[in-house]
């Protein structure tokens, strides 16, 4: 299952570009977080939500499941502040 999850999160992380390139960072396995920097809102936005689908699309090609817990969304400093504290606690 492991090297499915690598599949996945290569195919996700690939969908980026150098305005929006996409990373994933690891909260407390399995929870999982895609992210973005750019300038252009609705890129980003599309961006993630085709990076999502692709890592949800090679998952289920391995009888794997991919839970989306909140869809892509813009976030100010604070909230990214936020998210970085929390994922410490974790």
């Amino acid at each position: 299952m492991l090297f499915c999850f690598q599949k996945a999160t290569r195919k996700a992380e690939s969908l980026g570009n150098d305005d929006c390139p996409v990373k994933i960072k690891l909260v407390a396995a399995p929870l999982y977080v895609l992210t973005t920097q750019t300038l252009d809102k609705s890129q980003g936005i599309t961006v993630l939500t085709d990076a999502i689908k692709a890592c949800s699309e090679e998952i289920d090609k391995y009888k794997g499941k991919l839970v989306v817990k909140e869809g892509a969304r813009a976030v100010s400093e604070r909230e990214d502040k936020l998210l970085a504290e929390q994922m410490d606690k974790m």
